[in-house]
């Protein structure tokens, strides 16, 4: 999907609902979104409640354990989670899915290393590899199914340290709690505390997929966010931030 198309869809997703808009008007657009975003998001806010009246709550955690907060009640107006598969984990909602951004697979580490390539033979002289817990972070879905795609993969599992989400991933390379991580080149792009080999090949996994999830409640200000979303101010920050937008 290009730029236009996305404008389209997302106009769409906003007229889609607009009959509830006017009893449901609020301050507040309340964002569920997945850990990786939190960058770009946090930007984002900043442009947008600089320039416009209004405030957006962002919550983030991995993308299962957002869809299992918005079940239980967890006020959302806007969820992107990382991947579709927890968006098929919502219960009882109408809501509308459209696709948003994509992102890739990039290994890190706290010292420079070079990767030749992505194999098992060279994977296996680290002790600690981190990634995202796949129970709860599409993140550690992908990143083992990397793993997976090598040859001898199995001797690779013992070395593996589950993380909460991408940003615990993160956090555990900078500490020096694993040798190496494997997180989204979107985490990695601007930290200047790690050292970033994009070596995995895009085929080694699924597309990563970020869709934009809306609620039959839409209210003007959340449809005023969907638009800001698409603004070229925005589309260039994204791109900053090591998302590209879907097509």
């Amino acid at each position: 999907m290009n730029a236009r198309a996305l404008i389209l869809a997302l106009f769409f997703i906003a007229s889609l609902f607009s009959f509830s808009c006017a009893d449901n008007d609020s301050e507040n657009v309340n964002i569920s979104a997945a850990a990786s975003l939190q960058n770009v998001l946090n930007d984002l806010k900043l442009i947008y409640e600089a320039k416009y009246d209004g405030n957006l709550i962002i919550n983030y955690a991995g993308s299962y354990t957002l869809s299992f907060q918005i079940n239980e009640g967890m006020k959302s107006d806007v969820f992107i989670p990382a991947g579709g598969s927890p968006v098929q984990k919502l219960e009882n909602k109408q809501f509308d899915v459209q696709p948003f951004l994509s992102n890739k697979l990039v290994l890190i580490s706290n010292k420079k290393i070079y990767f030749t390539e992505w194999s098992s033979e060279n994977l296996k002289i680290f002790k600690r590899i981190a990634i995202a817990d796949p129970r709860f972070s599409p993140a550690g879905e992908y990143s083992l199914e990397a793993i997976n795609s090598l040859d001898n993969s199995s001797e690779l599992i013992s070395n593996l340290v589950f993380a909460k989400d991408v940003s615990a991933t993160l956090s555990y390379v900078k500490r020096g709690l694993a040798d190496i991580g494997i997180v989204y080149l979107s985490d990695s792009i601007k930290d200047s505390q790690i050292y970033t080999s994009d070596v995995i090949p895009e085929d080694a996994y699924s597309r990563i997929e970020y869709p934009i999830v809306t609620f039959s409640n839409m209210s003007k200000k959340t449809e005023h966010f969907l638009e800001f979303l698409i603004q070229k101010e925005s589309i260039t920050k994204i791109n900053e931030e090591g998302f590209v937008i879907h097509d």
